[in-house]
């Protein structure tokens, strides 16, 4: 299927005219031509129109292919080298990757930024692309909340506070996909790692420990109720029992970033 095949079929399914398909974006006599294969569309404005009616990308180009398995793996490949810190598999994936999803080269710019102590360049990537402002809560997709994960520690501290609770509202008790549902955990377990380590105590602690220990008894999900139970003992301040997990996860080789630094 063909782009513009694929547009005219999400629009349908949305039930919107082409004005309402493209209102704040491009201009309804080129997205028409668009639908018709007349014209091609940038990555830009093709993400801007499927974001502003809460489409996953990943959705999109489900349609096109199947392109999921290898956006999964790509978000995998990128998530293991920058746990391990390992830019040169950063640059690697940069180069050779084929991304349906073109934020993600510039985002692996920002983690290499990142993992290279270059914080303030990581942080005018962000400021100079709308489209990773995920914390005005508006846009929750796939993509975004992958994205959120690795840039959470990037922004001041009350926002990301009024993040947890808005994902609280948006996926406490929901049903939701089991791979929307361990983006979400990510993001809960990086935000206890924060209060950790700004020194912060708050009840969204407690929340997102509840959060995280609720989750389905699913192997794909052991990992983040182990940490919900770690970082219940520190927040009850029982240290040795902290550590004992800790020793656990890196005798097991369960990476997870700066879980021994407590």
């Amino acid at each position: 299927m063909l782009v513009g095949e694929r547009l005219k079929e999400v629009r349908k399914s949305l039930k919107l005219n082409k004005t309402q398909m493209v209102s704040g974006t491009i201009s309804r006599s080129f997205y028409s031509r668009v639908e018709k294969n007349e014209n091609m569309i940038n990555a830009r404005d093709l993400m801007e129109i499927m974001y502003s009616h809460e489409v996953p990308m990943v959705k999109f180009c489900q349609g096109l292919g199947n392109t999921r398995p290898q956006i999964y793996a790509y978000h995998e490949r990128i998530l293991y080298a920058y746990l391990k810190k390992d830019v040169d598999a950063l640059n690697d994936i940069y180069h050779k990757g084929n991304f349906a999803d073109l934020r993600i080269k510039s985002f692996i710019i920002l983690l290499i930024s990142k993992l290279e102590g270059q914080t303030e360049e990581a942080k005018k990537i962000i400021q100079q692309d709308p489209s990773y402002n995920c914390l005005q809560g508006n846009n929750w997709n796939e993509e975004n909340l992958w994205f959120t994960f690795f840039i959470l520690d990037l922004y001041d501290f009350n926002q990301v506070r009024n993040l947890i609770d808005m994902l609280f509202n948006k996926y406490h008790a929901k049903n939701v996909d089991e791979y929307t549902m361990r983006l979400v955990s990510r993001i809960l377990v990086k935000y206890l790692d924060l209060c950790f380590k700004q020194g912060k105590r708050n009840n969204e602690m407690n929340q997102a420990i509840k959060f995280l220990k609720l989750l389905p008894n699913k192997v794909e999900f052991g990992i983040y109720k182990i940490l919900a139970t770690y970082y219940e003992e520190l927040l009850d301040d029982n240290f040795e029992n902290a550590q004992l997990i800790a020793d656990l996860l890196q005798d097991e080789d369960l990476d997870y970033e700066n879980v021994s630094d407590k």
